[in-house]
């Protein structure tokens, strides 16, 4: 490459979970001297990027924190608002990011950069996106980009899976409960108090409670006050509604037993094959359909009159499902023992900006 540095920006304007999806392919990217790279943000204090800065030793990396103008201050603070969508800083700040070399993002309104963009060939545009069958569905729907690279799941870079978080005085099994935040496919809508009344009674288990992050963090979802204040104070329950434990894995390692609906974080709990529960709140029909293909990994209950059987899984249940589970990991995400995701992901960048002409990279 040439002496004059290339500028990417990595673009979050989205909540915490989407740091550990690109954070480390920046860190990468960062120690290279061809390459200037900024984060570009919304304001605020961003505990959990510089957390993750720190943890990566990224030194060489700017974080720009774009203004939002008085008003939208205003409007945000009546509404209670953190941030306003990324669309809000892709039309404000057009001219400073139609600057740079290259854009890469993690979210999926980058069409009003491809339009402000218009004929020009620059900024590349990167897609960092992320989950089991992303790029099947992608290739499915005939949108998958020519340059694609498959990297691996950069956020395994950060975690260290031997460390267990300890949240509870007494060694009851720990079940985290992992709803999503979509009202259409979530058990949280119909299921979820249900499920807090249930461990709030019970004698035999701990609970996590982390739903996606969304559910109660993001416009036109949930506030905590949805959630009644004896759960809160339950001493077998931990509810996290968004902090960092709940994006680095930190509950997924600290259960023993999983129970969700269509989160993709069951992936990253099956890294350690242990019993899986999904509540099946709509009555879906899931058994031949390829998004709900990993309900397979655990048991299927339509309600919480179901529960407590369900997670009672005897020894051979629980065998077959980690041979499942173990398949499904092996299947769905590429494991390089010799070189990171976030490594590969870094000389993928790299390779496409030395000569080719549009790209994504997918995480899977």
């Amino acid at each position: 490459m040439n002496s004059v540095k290339k500028r990417l920006a990595f673009l979050y304007f989205e909540e915490i979970h989407h740091i550990p999806h690109f954070i480390g392919i920046a860190s990468e990217l960062s120690g290279n001297q061809d390459f200037k790279i900024d984060i570009l943000t919304y304001e605020l204090k961003h505990e959990v990027l510089f957390y993750f800065l720190d943890l990566l030793e990224a030194k060489n990396i700017s974080v720009i924190q774009l203004e939002k103008p008085f008003v939208r201050k205003i409007i945000d603070y009546i509404t209670g608002r953190k941030k306003p969508s990324s669309v809000f800083f892709y039309k404000a700040y057009k001219k400073i990011l139609l600057s740079y070399d290259a854009l890469v993002f993690t979210e999926k309104n980058h069409k009003y950069l491809f339009k402000a963009r218009k004929k020009a060939q620059k900024p590349f545009l990167i897609f960092t996106g992320h989950g089991p069958l992303y790029l099947k569905n992608l290739e499915k729907l005939g949108i998958l980009a020519k340059n694609t690279e498959i990297i691996g799941y950069p956020k395994f870079d950060l975690i260290n899976f031997n460390y267990k978080k300890t949240l509870f005085k007494d060694d009851k099994p720990v079940v985290i409960y992992n709803p999503h935040f979509n009202k259409l496919t979530s058990s949280w809508y119909k299921h979820g108090l249900e499920v807090l009344e249930y461990f709030y009674q019970s004698k035999e288990f701990n609970l996590i409670f982390a739903p996606h992050i969304y559910l109660f963090n993001r416009k036109g979802f949930l506030k905590p006050a949805a959630i009644p204040k004896k759960y809160f104070e339950a001493k077998n329950i931990y509810i996290d509604l968004g902090s960092v434990s709940s994006s680095d894995m930190s509950y997924a390692l600290a259960a023993d037993i999983y129970l969700g609906d269509v989160s993709s974080q069951v992936f990253e709990f099956v890294v350690r094959p242990r019993p899986c529960v999904f509540i099946n709140s709509h009555r879906t029909a899931w058994q031949d359909d390829l998004n709900y293909r990993f309900w397979q990994m655990g048991l299927v209950i339509d309600g919480v009159g179901q529960l407590h059987e369900a997670l009672q899984t005897d020894t051979e249940t629980l065998t077959a499902f980690k041979e499942k589970q173990s398949a499904f990991l092996e299947e769905n995400f590429l494991i390089d023992t010799k070189e990171t995701a976030s490594q590969k992901g870094a000389t993928a960048i790299k390779s496409y900006l030395e000569g080719a002409s549009s790209m994504a990279v997918n995480f899977n």
